[in-house]
């Protein structure tokens, strides 16, 4: 039995004639007789008794039309729900918290200006959640700074930045020092799996180095308030701190031994085929990365 039968039902029962439902239902009449006589026969009921020509619904038949008007209301809805998503399409894009702070809020930016028929969801976390999440299906794609590790993700390289270290203006600290000069110093880092605390961790270790930090954090705003009231030295990525530097706020402080420098990159999984909207805003990306 399919859904065409239960609406002839719920029609011939509205109507109380099998013409008048073939006439709202823009139906011929003998296929209307056809489907409620397949019903009763497929369930072995009596849905209608026929006296003198007319219709009138059985005890069975009765109940069956409640369920019946459950059923269609519920297709309704699923209908409803099923267009409104196809005229708004969500795309779920994971970000890094570096890019999440610079790069997303521009993309939403110009998906607006431009009125695009695009509806993301953002989902920022640190590098190795986020690698995580694009494995297990759950990211459309993601926009990510450093090194990807799982073979089964496809990466495509956009552009590169530069990490550098920065204290306050008026912090106490030479322009220019080595990494094991720099450990002495409070070190205000983000957190372990992050992409630019990974690359220090490497150096320090490569270098028999401890990194021990005196505040460790999940997103860069944190780190900049930090540095703002000079309590340390932080490690962060050139795009959040430029205008800082540039406002003479903050300065830079110049690593001899390390040049930290990572890539940026929109990563999806490889068997994900990304469909017309997402593939739109994934281009998008490459434009402002």
């Amino acid at each position: 039995m399919t859904l065409r039968h239960i609406k002839i039902f719920v029609a011939v029962c509205e109507y109380g004639s099998m013409t008048k439902a073939a006439n709202a239902l823009y139906i011929a009449q003998p296929s209307i007789s056809t489907a409620i006589s397949e019903l009763e026969k497929y369930y072995n009921v009596t849905l209608f008794n026929r006296i003198n020509q007319r219709l009138t619904l059985t005890d069975i038949g009765r109940e069956l039309l409640v369920t019946a008007k459950e059923i269609l209301y519920e297709f309704n809805n699923f209908e409803s729900l099923a267009t409104y998503h196809s005229q708004n399409p969500i795309i779920t894009i994971g970000a890094t918290h570096t890019l999440g702070d610079t790069i997303i809020p521009t993309f939403l930016k110009l998906i607006k200006s431009k009125g695009l028929n695009i509806n993301p969801k953002i989902v920022i976390r640190k590098s190795a959640t986020i690698e995580y999440e694009l494995e297990q299906g759950n990211l459309d794609f993601a926009v990510v700074s450093g090194e990807i590790l799982s073979p089964n993700l496809s990466t495509a390289k956009v552009s590169n930045e530069r990490f550098i270290a920065v204290a306050h203006a008026d912090y106490d600290i030479p322009n220019e020092l080595t990494l094991e000069e720099l450990t002495k110093y409070p070190l205000l880092l983000r957190e372990t799996g992050s992409s630019s605390r990974n690359f220090l961790d490497r150096e320090a270790t490569s270098k028999g180095l401890d990194i021990v930090p005196k505040i460790d954090s999940s997103n860069n705003q944190s780190l900049i308030t930090a540095v703002s009231s000079a309590l340390g030295v932080s490690f962060l990525p050139d795009s959040s701190v430029t205008n800082y530097i540039r406002n003479k706020k903050f300065k830079e402080i110049k690593i001899k031994d390390l040049t930290a420098t990572q890539t940026k990159y929109i990563v999806k999984h490889k068997n994900r085929r990304l469909n017309e909207i997402q593939q739109r805003a994934y281009d998008i990306f490459k434009t402002l990365l």
